[in-house]
């Protein structure tokens, strides 16, 4: 069976959170995650590989492991910092890509463990990596003012399309909040929704080790997957489409968030989008 896989990041400390949010009940027993996992199978994915920390790889062993659908892969790969500079922080997106190179060797999706993207975005997204003949990169855009909280600062990836929505430029953009928006509120950004070739881990990989470089001794620094994406647009390495969804994405960043949010997936449960009982 040919591999369809969807890559998970699920190392995050949740520090804004103020614990494991990727892993934390919204609705019934299922966190956010659930939902996009849920999601993945329904479109077509057959991999699931679950970047996590090594202090929490029991916890999502037992919660994946023997509870999904037989035909379904399921790999954990550790976001290794042992032969890295010692500091409590994650090294950042970029590194967690780059945590995938020995697991998958095909056309891969990526995703964020605490967002809601909606299965339309699941779909335009399997579809463009296996059911489409071009060998490109992709990515899912939200407008900006679909993806604030109503309780703090977020990062985005902003993101400079050309007239065949493809990205010219990304920027990260830190610390935005509802009350300090610097772009208009109909930018298009980047939820990390990503579908990647798998070339993209000879660039991260290069890249990475000069990040290393110049940020050894930083306690904070972090590389992002947008550097990595940015550098190869700059460098004609590859093409990044914008996948347009009508889905509105929603997470929980501060736990604020989740009565919001725990509405919004009750809603959808009881409009049928999906049953009470995922698996």
């Amino acid at each position: 069976m040919t591999q369809k896989s969807i890559a998970i990041m699920a190392a995050g400390m949740g520090s804004r959170f103020g614990g494991l949010k990727q892993t934390h009940t919204v609705v019934h027993e299922y966190a956010i995650l659930d939902f996009s996992v849920y999601d993945a199978i329904q479109v077509g994915f057959n991999h699931l590989v679950f970047i996590v920390r090594n202090e929490i790889l029991d916890v999502f062993e037992e919660r994946y492991s023997k509870k999904l659908p037989k035909h379904i892969q399921i790999d954990f790969v550790i976001q290794d910092t042992k032969d890295l500079p010692k500091r409590k922080k994650p090294w950042g997106t970029g590194h967690a890509l780059l945590s995938l190179k020995n697991t998958i060797n095909n056309p891969f999706a990526l995703i964020n463990a605490d967002d809601f993207y909606g299965r339309e975005a699941f779909k335009l997204m399997f579809d463009a990596l296996y059911m489409n003949a071009r060998q490109q990169n992709y990515f899912v855009g939200y407008q900006l003012k679909n993806t604030l909280s109503d309780f703090g600062t977020v990062s985005r990836g902003e993101c400079i399309l050309n007239e065949k929505q493809e990205l010219i430029s990304i920027i990260e953009r830190t610390d935005i909040s509802k009350d300090n928006v610097l772009m208009p509120l109909n930018t298009i950004v980047s939820m990390n929704f990503w579908g990647f070739t798998p070339e993209i881990f000879q660039v991260t990989t290069q890249l990475f080790e000069h990040f290393l470089l110049e940020n050894k001794d930083s306690e904070t620094a972090e590389f992002y997957i947008p550097q990595v994406v940015d550098y190869t647009i700059k460098e004609n390495i590859t093409t990044y489409k914008m996948l347009e969804t009508n889905t509105n994405w929603f997470g929980v960043t501060y736990r604020e968030d989740e009565p919001t949010v725990k509405k919004q997936l009750l809603d959808l449960i009881s409009e049928d989008v999906y049953p009470t009982k995922l698996w």
